[in-house]
């Protein structure tokens, strides 16, 4: 077995309880009347139920990740609603992927909810820290909390706009009352955040307590804030990227495929992920689930799929020969295998994402866990940053680190002459190297590239166009759909919530 930072099983219950109990702490939760919870003075009464509520921060992380691909990988080019789902029988996700979201998209509802979930679980910490006991592990809670908080506002921010700054635990009707604050404070307090997690923070932990957050995923995070900042802060950026990737605590891997091993997860290029193990209630993954195509009969992975999240005809196009990186992160077909051997096995051409899929013996249980940020992420960045601070020359050296490892020739001046060549060179090797690991969406928003690529997506896309099947057909999308509507539950709550232009 893995050795795996999560939930043992004796505190499993506390974990659903603290969960449950966010319905006192976060606006989006708030009943009318709420009943049977401890009050302040006696949630956290020492250390170990402190390192509790952390842990329970962490496994909130699965709320978000089972629904965060829906946000980015389906509107974005890299994927689409299975066309044998018809828009009236799964709506939430039809509209997502082609940017017609509606203020009451159940999907979008449960992202924006489990993010601050997530915040509100942090809070606690935060607001409980003089329970610890011991300096070291009160400054590592912190700069935990710290971090997540920071990472949540960061994916809420991106993707709403100006959003509610969550900085304590809300009380009674305190949620109502909060109103959105623009990006131009919204990011100083992500930063400050980010900061004093690297501060307090360790930059490394043994084996047992890999999965927490670390000084060096501050770091990165910090460094991708920078660049995605409306106040864009180039230098900043590279001092905290150059810094993770001159440390030498991490390093590519020499195999792709050996990221998404699960023998081979505690692996020094995984900055940050989400983690999964299977054999205990609740703590699998249901990706391959997810993603495998339907009626494939465990032809592909145990049990049948669900058809989501299928790749893009260009996706799968844009993978050069010989990238390595397609074999581990998506397939074209499989093979239909008759149990009963009436018929002969059968090449089925459904595309369909491989890279979360493990052995596993239940459903929802897979073992592979979800990079939030890795060191890829790193020198792709660096490269990114690189270019308009230094030139093409020093930015191809860390891109070409990441082109040769997909078993692909290095790039050259000749090949990428001009700064907005390199840059679309750039933007496609993130794509093909965190395929279907939801950042995408967020690089094409970061280079002001979505509107543009998202409306040729749906005008090549076969899938958008197919005159057999017209009620799939997507239409050119407008600037205000780059952002998602506020769910109407929340300003049905709070009126102070203004709605997003357009919506």
């Amino acid at each position: 077995m893995k050795h795996i930072f999560k939930l043992p099983n004796r505190f499993i219950n506390f974990n659903i309880y603290a969960l449950s109990l966010t319905l006192l702490m976060v606006s989006c939760d708030l009943e009318e009347e709420v009943i049977s919870f401890r009050t302040d003075d006696d949630f956290y009464q020492n250390q170990e139920e402190l390192d509790r509520g952390i842990i329970a921060s962490y496994s909130s992380l699965y709320d978000v990740m089972s629904v965060e691909w829906n946000i980015t990988e389906l509107r974005s080019d890299n994927t689409f609603t299975n066309p044998d789902r018809s828009p009236e029988s799964d709506a939430p996700r039809f509209t997502l992927d082609r940017l017609t979201v509606d203020t009451n998209n159940s999907i979008n509802q449960a992202y924006y909810a489990n993010c601050y979930k997530t915040i509100a679980l942090t809070n606690r910490i935060l607001a409980n820290l003089d329970v610890a006991e011991d300096q070291g592990l009160r400054n590592q809670y912190e700069g935990e909390a710290k971090f997540l908080r920071a990472l949540m506002h960061f994916n809420l921010t991106r993707l709403y706009g100006s959003i509610v700054i969550s900085d304590r635990v809300l009380i009674g009707e305190e949620g109502f009352q909060l109103s959105r604050r623009p990006q131009s404070e919204v990011y100083p307090f992500i930063i400050q955040d980010l900061e004093d997690a690297i501060a307090l923070l360790p930059e490394e932990y043994d084996d047992s307590e890999f999965g927490r957050a670390t000084g060096i995923a501050a770091r990165t995070i910090l460094g991708k804030v920078h660049l995605s900042s409306p106040t864009r802060d180039i230098e900043a950026a590279i001092t905290q990227l150059e810094y993770v990737r001159d440390r030498g605590l991490n390093d590519l891997l020499t195999n792709y495929d050996d990221l998404f091993a699960p023998d081979n997860e505690l692996n020094n290029e995984v900055i940050f992920s989400v983690r999964y193990e299977q054999g205990l209630i609740g703590l699998g993954s249901p990706f391959p689930n997810f993603f495998a195509p339907l009626q494939s009969d465990g032809n592909v992975v145990f049990g049948n799929g669900d058809g989501l999240n299928v790749p893009t005809e260009n996706v799968s196009d844009t993978y050069e020969v010989g990238d390595l990186r397609k074999e581990t992160s998506m397939a074209d077909s499989y093979i239909f295998v008759d149990d009963n051997e009436e018929t002969d096995d059968i090449e089925i051409f459904i595309k369909h994402v491989t890279k979360y899929n493990s052995d596993f013996a239940a459903l929802d249980d897979g073992d592979v866990d979800w990079p939030i940020t890795r060191f890829a992420d790193v020198l792709l960045m660096l490269s990114e940053a690189y270019v308009d601070a230094r030139g093409i020359s020093e930015a191809l050296i860390e891109l070409n680190k990441v082109r040769v490892r997909a078993g692909l020739t290095a790039l050259t001046e000749t090949d990428v002459n001009s700064s907005f060549a390199f840059k679309l060179a750039l933007e496609n090797e993130r794509r093909l190297e965190f395929a279907f690991e939801n950042h995408r969406f967020f690089d094409l928003l970061r280079t002001n590239r979505a509107l543009t690529v998202i409306n040729e997506h749906f005008a090549n896309e076969f899938a958008y166009n197919n005159p057999d099947n017209p009620d799939l057909d997507a239409s050119p999308i407008s600037d205000f759909q780059l952002l998602l509507p506020i769910p109407q539950r929340e300003i049905d709550l709070n009126p102070n919530l203004a709605q997003n232009i357009g919506y």
